[in-house]
């Protein structure tokens, strides 16, 4: 084919790279759906490639390494992570590119910023929502995800020191996991205990709420603790509709993507990006559930 004098051809668009945590859980759903809208808006194009949920922390150490290695080999001008532990490997390490965080912090790799909730804060403010209702004394769970989470972990000690300030009594604290099966069966076992005697539990991510969830259904209706939870599933409207979750701190993942790609195209247009920058929490309770802003929140939800 010859082409015509005087056309011009249109130049490659930009291609940035995303590493989530994972692909499965419907936090990264509405995540990707910003990313996705981002990437229309600014004309450039995302090469994505995420292990399923839990893989880096189990079977495949270090998988999310070798997928920033194919994405930085493949010629991506940029990277958003969300990244998980490192095990084995020299830390901090540094990209080719440069790389914004996502979702949490690391210390594992360099980055030029970090996109997330502000999760100690939200922690706090799960725990605020049952100062109300909750007396000097009251015995309390916190269902942990994993000690190598950055952003749980802050949820859980921000949860704790609200705890340590209105004197409330946190006699379980275990590590429950993160897959679905096996985190329930954990939640049952560690709650199977203290039925009739616990006053609230908190759920600080998708994994533990769901758990939580099937465990304290399976309870008598007068022998309930008031269940705090983090993240959003279908199943917890109905949930709060019938009052068996108390409050529902819900991230908002398609803002959070969202920034993530504009911060790292900005910056690769030369504009320095902030350190940090936080995307605001909602917290969804039975009385405001119908609220406009909480469904513009829950909407991106959606698949």
């Amino acid at each position: 084919m010859i082409a015509l004098a005087g056309a011009v051809q249109a130049a490659p668009a930009i291609q940035i790279g995303v590493v989530l945590a994972g692909s499965g859980l419907d936090f990264w759903a509405p995540m990707s759906k910003g990313m996705h809208r981002a990437a229309d808006d600014l004309h450039v194009e995302l090469v994505m490639r995420s292990p399923s949920d839990g893989t880096s922390l189990g079977a495949q150490p270090n998988i999310q390494l070798r997928m920033l290695d194919y994405l930085v080999k493949s010629g991506v001008a940029g990277i958003v992570l969300a990244p998980e532990p490192l095990q084995d490997v020299a830390t901090p390490v540094s990209l080719a590119v440069p790389t914004v965080f996502v979702d949490r912090s690391s210390t594992d790799y360099n980055a030029i910023s970090t996109v997330s909730t502000d999760n100690f804060a939200a922690g706090r403010t799960a725990a605020l929502s049952l100062v109300p209702v909750l007396h000097k004394g009251a015995r309390i769970a916190v269902l942990r995800l994993a000690p190598t989470i950055s952003s749980t972990t802050a949820r859980e000690e921000g949860f704790l020191s609200v705890a340590r300030e209105m004197e409330w009594r946190v006699v379980i604290a275990p590590y429950v996991g993160y897959q679905f099966r096996e985190t329930e069966a954990r939640v049952r076992k560690v709650l199977s205990g203290d039925i009739g005697r616990l006053d609230a539990v908190f759920a600080p991510n998708e994994t533990t709420a769901y758990g939580a969830l099937h465990v304290v259904e399976e309870m008598p209706v007068s022998t309930r603790p008031r269940l705090v939870v983090f993240d959003w599933r279908p199943e917890f409207l109905g949930a709060l509709e019938r009052s068996t979750i108390y409050a529902d701190i819900v991230q908002d993942p398609y803002r959070m993507g969202y920034q993530a790609v504009e911060t790292l195209f900005a910056a690769l247009q030369g504009h320095a990006p902030r350190p940090k920058l936080f995307v605001d929490v909602v917290t969804v309770t039975r009385a405001n559930m119908n609220d406009p802003a909480i469904h513009a929140v829950i909407a991106n939800y959606s698949r």
